[in-house]
């Protein structure tokens, strides 16, 4: 069985609420601005209910993952959900809303399974050099 995987990044941004949706929701840009996390993303339409992109990307461990996303949930400019088929699968959710300061306040959600069965098999090495989830604030 497949090892579930929370991620939970959050930030706040000094920038119009619509600016930031349209840039995290528009898979197609991850390459020009998330370096050097997003390798390739490829998509044929702009971001809106069940529109899909593929993604080639990679983190801190020494190989690349794919995958597949596909818009399931779409609410301009409040939150978008993925569901994410792949190396791992499992759910992406972007949450934003405004602060008391002015800045937006950016939530990503991420659950996901290793299904690469060297990930899986590794999994119980690796879960402890993975983080516990924290909050990052920037702008």
């Amino acid at each position: 069985m497949a090892k579930e995987y929370v991620f939970l990044d959050e930030w706040d941004v000094d920038a119009p609420q619509e600016a930031i949706f349209d840039a995290l929701a528009d898979a197609r840009t991850y390459p020009d601005w998330w370096k050097p996390v997003y390798i390739e993303v490829e998509g044929d339409e702009p971001p809106g209910q069940g529109v899909t992109t593929k993604q080639h990307f990679k983190g801190k461990l020494p190989y690349t993952l794919k995958t597949t996303s596909k818009i399931v949930v779409f609410d301009p400019p409040t939150h978008f959900q993925v569901e994410v088929v792949g190396d791992p699968t499992g759910t992406g959710k972007w949450t934003l809303a405004p602060n008391d300061d002015g800045k937006i306040h950016v939530r990503f959600d991420w659950i996901v399974h290793a299904d690469r069965a060297f990930i899986r098999y590794l999994t119980p090495i690796m879960r402890p050099i993975f983080p516990a989830p924290s909050r990052s604030t920037s702008g």
